[in-house]
């Protein structure tokens, strides 16, 4: 799941400025750090923000861009932002509020010719064991119901 992370920083939390939608990036006091173009999480933003009719040159910060999602939490813990789009995970490893906006889904794909091969087989089945399930639950944003689940194309 990849969602909205808002807070102002670590030391404030309760989303102080009530963000709630995408929407709220309009606003003067809503200051965002955004994902690089070309991620997955800063395509999901253009398109919604274009079907709001809101262009980026009206959200404060939206070329302030970081590569990763937890130098994304790291620079709203710092203050240098008050929200942006990012997974729970990252939020909960910076104490940040979370507001989720939507799920996405996340595949392992391989050539049809490396499924039975046996080299792989240990992170098949480690993939599919509940210890993964469990490791994957506690960074929090996760489903894996579907985890190890294989679909031919």
């Amino acid at each position: 799941m990849t969602s909205l992370v808002a807070a102002v920083s670590r030391w404030r939390v309760g989303n102080p400025l009530k963000i709630c939608s995408l929407e709220d990036l309009a606003r003067p006091d809503v200051t965002l750090i955004n994902r690089i173009p070309g991620s997955g999480t800063r395509l999901w933003l253009d398109t919604q923000l274009g079907k709001l009719s809101i262009p980026g040159s009206a959200v404060h910060g939206y070329s302030h861009e970081v590569r990763t999602h937890t130098a994304l939490a790291d620079a709203i813990c710092q203050g240098r932002a008050n929200v942006g789009l990012g997974l729970e995970a990252a939020a909960r490893q910076y104490n940040l509020d979370f507001i989720p906006l939507f799920q996405e889904r996340f595949d392992l794909v391989l050539p049809q010719e490396q499924v039975g091969n046996q080299r792989l087989r240990p992170l098949f089945e480690f993939i599919e064991s509940a210890e993964f399930r469990k490791l994957v639950k506690e960074l929090g944003g996760y489903d894996t119901a579907h985890t190890g689940e294989q679909i031919k194309a």
